[in-house]
C-alpha cells in the first residue's frame, strides 16, 4: 500500500490537472442545470349546444442556466441525459437544430359561431406543422426535410409528403412563441420584425443572438387522424396511460367526437426577468368535444360516461395533477345543476356580471388518497335550460370557391369583425401550384362596396407567385378591419392540367386545398376570448402554475402586464375541394387491349407463314369420277328404301 500511494497521488494529481484544464469557464461554456418538472391538467367545460369540451394538457420542463451570449437553444448540451423529457423529441430537436416546434393533428372543424374560441390554439382539418430552425450553417431546407421525415416515422403519419410544393415561409404569421419572441408592437408592424428575424436580428431582452433562424410551415389537409397517431403520442408521457389524467385517453371514445385535436408544442422560455434561468418546455395537448346528448338526449355527463374510464391514481412523476371544471354562467341557470363531488377548496369566481366565471378545481394529489377512483359528474335538475349565454366571436371568416367549369375559377374570402372597434389582423393563404392565381384580378369589398384605395385596409402585403411543381402561391396581408364590418376579398385563377401520373388514385373526388389562417388581436374587455369567460379560467391556470412552480416565464409576465389588454387568436377557415380536369384513366387499358389484339393476330399469321409448309396437291380424275358416281347411287338407294317402307 505504501509503495502504491505515490502512484495514486501522481494519478490523482494528473486527473485534477486534466479536470481543471478541461473544466469550462463561465465566459466560454454555459453552466448547465437540468431540473425537470411534469404537470398535467384536464379542463372540462359544458358548451352552449350541450356538448362538453375537454382539454388535456401535459407540460414537461427541463431547465438550464446559461450565459446570455452562449445559449444555443435546442442544440446545446442539454440533451445528454433524459429523465422526464422524452428522448425521441430531444434527439429530433438536437439533430435538426430546432428552436421551436408546433405539430397539430386535427379531425373535424372547430365551430367558432357555436363554441367561441378554443382555450388552447387549435388548427384546421388535417395536419399542421411549423417550426423555427437554426440557419447558422445554411442547411434549413435539409433540416426541414429531415424533420418532416423523422416526425412522420415517430407519429406514424404522412408528414414526409410535406415537400417543397407545399412548404412556405410566412413573413407575418406564426411568430416565435418562445424565448426569441420579443415583439410587442401592433400586428401591422410585425412585417418589419419578421424581416429582421430573417436577417439575424432576433433579440430577447439582454440576449443578443447572432444565430439566424428560419421559419418553415406546411400542412396536409387530407391527412386522417387515427389510433396510430395517438399511440406514439401517449408514449411520450412519463406515465404513459398507466396512471394520472392520461389514463382517460381511450382511442375509440376520443375519435367518436365532434372535434378532436392532438398537438405537440416545444419552445424555449425564460424563467426570470433577466432571462438567465431558462428552460425548454414541451406541451402535449388533446382537445375533444363530446356530443353527450346524441344517444339518450340527456345533457348530464360524467368522466366515466365520457371516457369509459376512471382515474384511480395520479401520476407519481407529476408535480401537479388537476381537474378543472368551468361551470355554466348566467343568472337563469344558477342552482339548476349539481356538481358531484363538491370541490374541496370551493368554487373560484372571477369577474362579475356578464363576465362572471365560476371554476371548480380538484387536486388529484389530495383527492386520490385511497383506492377509491375519482368520480366527477354534472347533472341538470330537470331539463337543461336553453338560455345559456350566447357566443359572439370577434372575428368570423368564410372562404369558398366561385365560378364554374373545369378551366377557370375564383377564390372568395369573407372576414367579419363583430367588435365595436378596429381590429388588426394578418391573413395567410397558401394556394397549391395547380391553381394559378392572377394578382391583377384581386379586389376588395367593404360592406358590399368595392374599395378603390386598398391602402386604407391593407397595411402590408406579401405575395409569392407559384412555380409549377416547385412551390405554392402565398398571399399574406396585414389588415386593419373596421369596427362592425364585413370585408370580402376575391381573386381569379386558372386550373392547370396535370399529368396523368400526378393524379391521385381517387382523382374523381378532387384535390384538397388547405385552409387560410387569420391571426388577430382581440380586446379582452369585449369578453370574447375563450368561451365568453374562459379568459378568466386561463388567467387562473397561469396564476396557479406560477404558484406551484415558484417561477413565471417572460411570456406569462407579458400577458399580465401591457399585453393583458389584448390577446392573439388564430381563426382557421374550411378546407376546400377543387375539381381539376381528370383524364380518362381507362384509355391506357383500352390501348393495351387493342394493341395486344393486333399483335396477337399479326403474330399468328406470321407464325403460320414461317412454320408451316404449303404444297400444291393435284387431284386424280378417276378418283373424282368414282366419287361423283357413288354419290348418285347413294341417292337412288335411299329412294328405294323409302318406297319399300311405304
Amino acid at each position: 500500500m505504501r509503495a502504491s500511494s505515490p502512484c495514486l497521488l501522481l494519478l490523482s494529481g494528473a486527473v485534477l490537472v486534466l479536470s481543471v484544464a478541461a473544466s469550462p469557464t463561465r465566459d466560454t461554456v454555459p453552466i448547465l442545470k437540468a431540473p425537470e418538472a411534469f404537470h398535467e391538467e384536464l379542463v372540462l367545460k359544458p358548451l352552449n349546444d350541450g356538448s362538453v369540451y375537454s382539454h388535456f394538457q401535459f407540460t414537461t420542463h427541463i431547465g438550464t442556466m446559461m450565459d446570455d451570449d452562449h445559449f444555443d437553444g435546442a442544440a446545446s448540451n442539454l440533451f445528454k441525459h433524459y429523465n422526464l423529457f422524452p428522448r425521441s423529441i430531444g434527439q429530433i430537436l438536437h439533430s435538426f437544430e430546432v428552436e421551436e416546434l408546433h405539430l397539430t393533428f386535427t379531425q373535424g372543424r372547430w365551430q367558432y359561431s357555436d363554441w367561441g374560441y378554443p382555450l388552447a390554439p387549435s388548427a384546421g382539418t388535417g395536419v399542421e406543422l411549423w417550426a423555427w430552425l437554426n440557419d447558422d450553417r445554411r442547411q434549413t431546407d435539409e433540416h426541414w426535410k429531415g424533420l418532416t421525415n423523422t416526425l412522420s416515422g415517430l407519429f406514424c403519419a404522412s408528414l414526409n409528403f410535406i415537400d417543397d410544393t407545399i412548404t412556405t415561409e410566412p413573413k407575418l404569421s406564426f411568430r416565435n412563441e418562445g424565448l426569441y419572441n420579443t415583439h410587442s408592437a401592433s400586428t401591422a408592424d410585425s412585417f418589419t420584425h419578421s424581416t429582421n428575424n430573417n436577417n439575424n436580428n432576433n433579440n430577447n431582452n439582454n440576449n443578443n443572438s447572432t444565430i439566424p433562424r428560419k421559419l418553415r410551415y406546411g400542412s396536409l389537409p387530407h391527412e386522417n387522424v387515427c389510433t396510430e397517431n395517438l399511440t406514439p403520442w401517449i408514449k411520450l408521457l412519463p406515465c404513459k396511460s398507466k396512471a394520472g389524467i392520461a389514463s382517460l385517453l381511450k382511442s375509440h371514445k376520443l375519435f367518436d367526437t365532434r372535434f378532436y385535436s392532438m398537438a405537440v408544442h416545444v419552445r424555449s422560455v425564460c424563467e426570470d426577468e433577466q432571462c438567465r434561468v431558462r428552460s425548454l418546455e414541451l406541451v402535449q395537448t388533446i382537445t375533444a368535444v363530446f356530443d353527450v346528448a346524441r344517444h339518450d338526449g340527456s345533457f348530464d355527463w360524467s368522466i366515466s360516461g365520457l371516457f369509459e374510464r376512471e382515474i384511480t391514481q395520479s401520476c407519481p412523476l407529476a408535480s401537479t395533477s388537476k381537474v378543472i371544471v368551468s361551470l355554466p354562467q348566467t343568472s337563469q341557470v344558477e342552482n339548476q345543476y349539481s356538481l358531484v363531488p363538491h370541490p374541496p377548496q370551493g368554487i373560484h369566481t372571477e369577474g362579475s356580471g356578464d363576465k362572471k366565471q365560476d371554476t371548480a378545481v380538484y387536486d388529484l394529489k389530495k383527492v386520490l388518497t385511497d383506492a377509491t377512483p375519482f368520480q366527477l359528474s354534472l347533472q341538470w335538475q330537470g331539463s337543461r335550460p336553453q338560455s345559456v349565454r350566447a357566443i359572439s366571436p370577434g372575428i368570423v371568416a368564410h372562404r369558398y370557391f366561385t365560378g364554374f367549369g373545369q378551366e377557370r375559377g375564383g377564390l372568395a374570402i369573407e372576414i367579419r369583425n363583430n367588435n365595436s372597434q378596429d381590429i388588426e389582423a394578418i391573413y395567410l393563404d397558401t394556394v397549391p401550384w395547380y391553381l394559378k392565381l392572377y394578382l391583377h384580378t384581386f379586389s376588395i369589398q367593404l360592406n358590399g362596396r368595392t374599395l378603390v384605395n386598398q391602402r386604407d385596409l391593407i397595411q402590408k402585403m406579401f405575395y409569392q407567385p407559384a412555380v409549377d411543381r416547385s412551390r405554392p402561391a402565398v398571399l399574406e396581408m396585414a389588415l386593419k378591419l373596421p369596427a362592425n364590418s364585413l370585408v370580402k376579398f376575391t381573386i381569379s385563377f386558372d386550373k392547370v392540367f396535370l399529368k396523368y401520373t400526378e393524379h391521385r388514385p381517387d382523382a374523381n373526388r378532387g384535390f384538397d386545398v388547405g385552409y387560410a389562417v387569420i391571426t388577430a388581436q382581440l380586446p379582452r374587455e369585449q369578453g370574447q376570448i375563450g368561451y365568453g369567460g374562459l379568459d378568466h379560467l386561463r388567467i387562473y391556470q397561469e396564476r396557479e402554475a406560477s404558484l406551484v412552480q415558484g417561477r413565471r416565464s417572460i411570456w406569462d409576465q407579458n400577458r399580465e402586464s401591457k399585453k393583458m389588454e389584448e390577446d392573439k387568436i388564430r381563426v382557421y377557415t374550411d378546407t376546400l375541394l377543387v375539381s381539376l380536369p381528370t383524364p380518362d384513366f381507362s384509355m391506357p387499358y383500352n390501348v393495351i387491349t387493342m394493341t395486344c389484339t393486333v399483335i396477337s393476330l399479326f403474330f399468328g399469321s406470321v407464325f403460320n407463314l414461317m412454320m408451316r409448309s404449303f404444297e400444291v396437291v393435284k387431284k386424280d380424275k378417276k378418283v373424282a369420277k368414282k366419287s361423283s358416281v357413288g354419290g348418285d347411287d347413294t341417292k337412288g338407294k335411299g329412294k328405294e328404301k323409302a318406297e319399300k317402307a311405304e
